[in-house]
């Protein structure tokens, strides 16, 4: 078997030619077996997979597309449903990452007040 150790990444398959050479070949989701629900991953299009390999067998034929580029393991299970944002949230959300950044800065500023590791003299006056 000209494919016994030869090895693809994730998403290929190892197929042999006529002549007997082995070379990558993208796999089929489709063709995955199938797995328990536990088993299902989150990708970063917000699509539930049955496991890695129909998520990594996707990105492989979407090779060379934008999309395929973007696509990769968001998190393990099943996606949690995103709503879509209200035009309050929108509004308020300069709002609450200049809160969070105050935040962040806060904490390294707590931290170290000591020492100026984290943030430089300037910064800490700032803060």
């Amino acid at each position: 078997d000209p494919c016994r150790n030869f090895h693809c990444k994730r998403g290929k398959v190892c197929h042999a030619d006529e002549q007997e050479r082995p070379s990558c070949i993208c796999q089929d989701p489709a063709a995955c077996p199938s797995t328990k629900d536990y088993e299902h991953v989150c990708g970063t299009d917000n699509k539930t997979y049955d496991g890695l390999c129909q998520l990594f067998g996707t990105k492989c034929q979407l090779e060379g597309t934008k999309m395929g580029r973007q696509l990769h393991l968001d998190y393990m299970g099943s996606c949690k449903y995103i709503p879509q944002c209200t035009d309050y949230e929108v509004d308020q959300f300069p709002l609450r990452m200049r809160d969070w950044l105050k935040n962040i800065l806060m904490q390294y500023y707590e931290r170290d007040v000591d020492t100026s590791a984290f943030l430089t003299e300037k910064q800490r006056s700032k803060v």
